[in-house]
């Protein structure tokens, strides 16, 4: 990937960042942060309400690639029973494949998130579960070698 590509990149996750940082100081909710585990391996997320940001790596041997996605979650903490929520959203995803000697290092997507969490300790600590399919749409509109990300993971909340 060239230097402007990843300069690009980093400028858009550091606007999406501080425009989602302002949403949860004016008092629109609140943020949470955590580490998924599943498909792609490995995720990094922020959640400030309502939206869920990602950004992981996968391992797997000659099918590594950087993992960005954004969801913007309108249906978010619908009590079920007790402690346990479900919530579902609509967001889209992009995979860096930084290795690849093709000329598309790029794919993009969108995909369809739906989870149920397990909030304890005053809510401060969630344990979730989250299903989601994609369609990629870049480079070719076409279900994406792994049609479907899930991750099992923890966030907390933050101030």
């Amino acid at each position: 990937m060239r230097k402007s590509g990843v300069l690009t990149l980093f400028v858009l996750l550091m606007l999406v960042f501080v425009s989602t940082q302002n949403l949860a100081a004016a008092g629109l909710g609140s943020s949470r942060i955590g580490l998924g585990l599943g498909t792609p391996n490995a995720v990094l997320i922020y959640r400030p309400t309502p939206f869920d940001l990602r950004l992981g790596y996968d391992f797997t041997e000659g099918s590594q690639f950087i993992f960005i996605s954004g969801d913007w979650r309108p249906a978010g903490y619908i009590p079920i029973s007790g402690p346990l929520y479900c919530y579902f959203g609509l967001g889209a995803y992009a995979k860096f494949y930084p290795e690849s000697s093709a000329d598309d290092v790029v794919e993009w997507g969108t995909r369809l998130p739906v989870g149920i969490s397990l909030l304890f300790l005053d809510n401060i600590a969630e344990l979730f579960v989250e299903v989601a399919p994609g369609f990629d749409l870049y480079p070719k509109p076409a279900f994406s070698d792994d049609p479907v990300q899930f991750w099992v993971g923890l966030s907390f909340a933050i101030q």
